[in-house]
């Protein structure tokens, strides 16, 4: 993990796309080293019918939602998101100065009570590295 979803208004689809947004979102995670590389997945989404602020059809938002595993301390889930929103204010610097914004980065914890999980992306895995949420095969009914 983490699982980094991107949420914004479609009139921003070239700058979100065009100025890659999800690369470099990615690419933040990747070079935090906090994370294993096989468990960063990002996704960005156009949202189509919306309305933003006073309604004007120039405005837009974009939303980061960043979920990761749960008990890392404060220090380190406000060292990942500032790292990923400092990504991501770099990649929207210039839309800032073209267009009304509303930006947001949140970085939340997925319920290791109900967080489950089946996946073979890791080539191999350190049998120390800890696993945080059940694996699917674990769960007993």
């Amino acid at each position: 993990m983490p699982h980094i979803q991107i949420e914004y208004t479609a009139n921003l689809e070239g700058a979100v796309v065009g100025g890659g947004l999800v690369e470099a979102i990615h690419q933040a995670a990747v070079d935090s080293g906090i994370f294993p590389v096989w468990g960063i997945r990002t996704v960005a989404r156009a949202v189509s019918h919306y309305r933003v602020g006073n309604g004007d059809t120039g405005n837009g938002f974009v939303q980061v939602g960043v979920r990761i595993a749960p008990g890392r301390n404060l220090a380190l889930r406000q060292r990942i998101a500032q790292e990923l929103f400092s990504a991501f204010r770099q990649v929207m610097a210039g839309l800032f100065k073209t267009h009304r914004l509303g930006c947001q980065l949140e970085v939340t914890e997925f319920d290791a009570d109900v967080c489950l999980y089946q996946n073979n992306l890791a080539a191999s895995r350190d049998a120390a590295e800890p696993l945080v949420c059940r694996p699917v095969q674990e769960v007993v009914a």
